[in-house]
């Protein structure tokens, strides 16, 4: 039977993909779960119409992750102050959450915490570097300063677990 694909099936093909399978698997499976529809002359006609409107679509959406990596890139550094130990080391991380609130500032529209990926934890004072995921085939860098704000003596705090510890 064939069949035209409304979803990625992982053993068939992609959306929009005309396929050859066996009829009890598109009637007892494919069907019910509305993963095709069965290739008629219609429904082939249908599906030419529809695929010059998705590519339409995914092509304006390329366009807009392109624009919105170029205002990205135009930033070229990003500066973070936190607190730090005399070591360098800072108290607590620096995470994808925040730097993602900071660079939405920035350039004016959303960035996902989630499309952002760190090439190790910012847990240091020092150069860093993030890459941002804006669609599947756009993606660009940015660098990422980590300052000292403030820099607190290690001793004093090792001092204070120490008064902590003999309270107790």
């Amino acid at each position: 039977m064939k069949v035209i694909l409304k979803k990625d099936v992982q053993s068939l093909g992609e959306a929009g993909d005309v396929v050859e399978v066996k009829d009890g698997y598109a009637r007892n499976y494919l069907l019910p779960n509305s993963m095709v529809e069965i290739a008629t002359k219609g429904a082939l006609e249908n599906r030419e119409r529809n695929i010059e409107r998705i590519k339409a679509k995914a092509e304006k959406l390329h366009q807009e992750a392109l624009d919105k990596a170029e205002k990205i890139s135009a930033i070229e550094i990003i500066s973070i102050e936190a607190k730090a130990g005399e070591s360098g080391k800072l108290f607590g991380a620096v995470t994808t959450k925040k730097l993602a609130d900071l660079l939405s500032e920035k350039v004016n529209f959303e960035v996902d915490r989630k499309n952002i990926s760190l090439n190790k934890p910012i847990n240091q004072v020092g150069n860093y570097e993030m890459l941002i995921k804006l669609s599947s085939k756009v993606s660009t860098k940015l660098a990422i300063e980590v300052k000292a704000s403030e820099v607190i003596k290690e001793s004093i705090i090792e001092e204070m677990d120490e008064q902590e510890a003999q309270a107790e």
